[in-house]
């Protein structure tokens, strides 16, 4: 019974593990030194490995952003800080009809650099269970990118 239930907890929380924090000396450096190029502004940066990408979330200003790169130094992604008011509407239906007993702390308006395709990530803020829910522009659940 032991057994089940650890593996039960490792099934569970397993894919959480993959966006967690990492120390600067874990980011490929080709993404550590394009994010100091690109965006040398950028202060209190924090990466996390995201999806398989190297995430760094950062101020710029006041404004919170985030940009994904690969191991190769290449953004993928690029994101900034969008008020839960200001979602598309289908967006927020979506959120409202899918997932109504969620707490949404923070929103990304997010970029991919090679598509132009647009989508939101939301994230929750749930003190045992916190997720990211992606959606396009008009409403849909994108599935998780596997690396």
């Amino acid at each position: 019974m032991k057994t089940l239930i650890l593996l039960l907890a490792a099934l569970l929380w397993g894919p959480i593990a993959h966006a967690q924090a990492i120390p600067d000396d874990q980011v490929p450096p080709l993404a550590f030194v394009a994010l100091q190029q690109l965006h040398p502004q950028a202060r209190n940066v924090k990466w996390k490995r995201v999806q398989g990408w190297y995430q760094a979330s950062y101020m710029q200003g006041t404004a919170p952003r985030l940009v994904r790169f690969d191991m190769n130094g290449e953004v993928q992604a690029t994101g900034h800080d969008i008020a839960l008011g200001t979602l598309p509407l289908p967006v927020q239906h979506t959120l409202a009809t899918y997932y109504p007993t969620r707490t949404i702390c923070q929103a990304y308006e997010v970029v991919n650099t090679h598509t132009g395709g647009l989508t939101y990530e939301m994230a929750t803020c749930e003190t045992n269970f916190s997720r990211t829910i992606t959606l396009t522009g008009d409403g849909r659940k994108l599935p998780r990118r596997r690396p």
